[in-house]
C-alpha cells in the first residue's frame, strides 16, 4: 500500500512512495523501496550521467503539440505545495527544463530560500540550462526563512545576472497566484497597465494644476477659463491669481510657489560666509 514520506527538499514537500506497510522488513532497492531525495548526486556520478545523456535544447524539450491553455510543470516539482493552490488555470506534468512553462515565450523557475541555503549553486545552474530559450524568464522565490536579507540578496543577484525577473512569494498560495496571473495575462495587451492620458488640452491642464496641493478640478477649470492656458497661469502674478473665483489666499500662495519656486534647492551651507570673508570682516 502506498505510504507518504517526507523529503528534505523544500521544493517537494510531501511525496508518495511505494513500499510495504506495517512492521515487516523494508524492501530492497529495485523492489519498490521508498525514495527520498537527499540533495544533488555526487560530482562523479553527475558527470558520468551527463556525459552519456543526450544533448537537448530547451526549446526542443517543450512539446510541439501542447495545449496552449495548459501550464506545463516539470516532474521535479511533483509534491510542491504550490500545485495544490493552482485552481484558475489548468496544469499538467511534462518533461521540460523550466519548472513552469507558462507560454511559448514565458517560463518560471521555482526555488525556496531554504533550498537555496542548502544548495547555493542550484539556481544559477538551472537558469544557465535555459540558454535564453524564453523571452520572459521569472524566478519564483518562496521566502520561507527567518533571516532573508543575505539569501534573498544572493537570489536577486543570480536572477539579475541571468536576465530574469524576481518574484517573491511568502506562502505557497501567493506563489500559485503568480503562476495563475502570468498565465492569464500571457497574451494580454500592455494597455491595461499603461498610464491613460487625456487627449484634449483642458483635461491635461486640469491634470497638471490638480497636482498642486489644494487645487481641485473646479479651480483648474476657473484658471483655464481666466487665463486660457498653462503659460498664461504661469505669467500671472500673485494678485491676479487671487482675483480668480474660488481661489483663496492659501490656494493662491501654494499655486504661486509651485509655479515660481526654483527647481534646485539652495544648500544652506552655501549661504554661509566663507572663512576668507570672515577674516576680512574681522569676524
Amino acid at each position: 500500500r502506498p505510504r507518504v514520506v517526507m523529503s528534505d527538499d523544500p521544493r517537494r514537500g510531501f511525496g508518495f512512495a511505494s513500499g510495504s506497510g506495517g512492521g515487516g522488513p523494508a524492501p530492497s532497492e529495485g523492489a519498490g523501496a521508498p525514495f527520498q531525495q537527499r540533495g544533488p548526486p555526487p560530482a562523479h556520478v553527475a558527470s558520468a550521467v551527463s556525459a552519456h545523456a543526450p544533448r537537448t535544447s530547451p526549446a526542443a524539450s517543450v512539446p510541439a503539440h501542447r495545449d496552449p491553455n495548459v501550464v506545463l510543470v516539470s516532474r521535479s516539482q511533483n509534491g510542491n505545495p504550490l500545485l495544490r493552490h493552482v485552481r484558475c488555470v489548468r496544469w499538467a506534468f511534462a518533461d521540460v527544463l523550466p519548472d513552469f512553462v507558462l507560454g511559448d515565450n514565458a517560463c518560471a523557475v521555482f526555488v525556496s530560500l531554504r533550498y537555496h541555503l542548502l544548495h547555493p549553486k542550484y539556481l544559477a545552474t538551472k537558469i544557465a540550462s535555459l540558454q535564453r530559450a524564453f523571452r520572459l524568464r521569472a524566478v519564483l522565490c518562496l521566502v520561507d526563512t527567518e533571516d532573508v536579507v543575505k539569501p534573498l540578496g544572493e537570489v536577486n543577484k543570480i536572477a539579475a545576472m541571468g536576465d530574469c525577473v524576481l518574484l517573491c512569494a511568502f506562502s505557497p498560495e501567493e506563489a500559485a497566484r503568480y503562476v495563475e496571473t502570468l498565465k492569464a495575462y500571457e497574451k494580454k495587451s500592455p494597455d491595461a497597465i499603461k498610464e491613460r492620458r487625456d487627449a484634449d488640452y483642458v483635461s491635461r491642464l486640469a491634470g497638471a494644476l490638480t497636482a498642486i496641493r489644494g487645487v481641485n478640478k473646479v479651480d483648474a477649470s476657473s484658471l483655464g477659463a481666466q487665463f486660457g492656458s498653462l503659460a498664461g497661469v504661469m505669467r500671472a502674478d500673485k494678485a491676479t491669481l487671487a482675483a480668480t473665483p474660488g481661489l483663496g489666499p492659501t490656494k493662491t500662495k501654494r499655486l504661486n510657489e509651485a509655479l515660481h519656486a526654483p527647481f534646485k534647492r539652495r544648500n544652506p551651507l552655501d549661504e554661509r560666509p566663507s572663512l576668507a570673508a570672515a577674516r576680512e570682516t574681522g569676524g
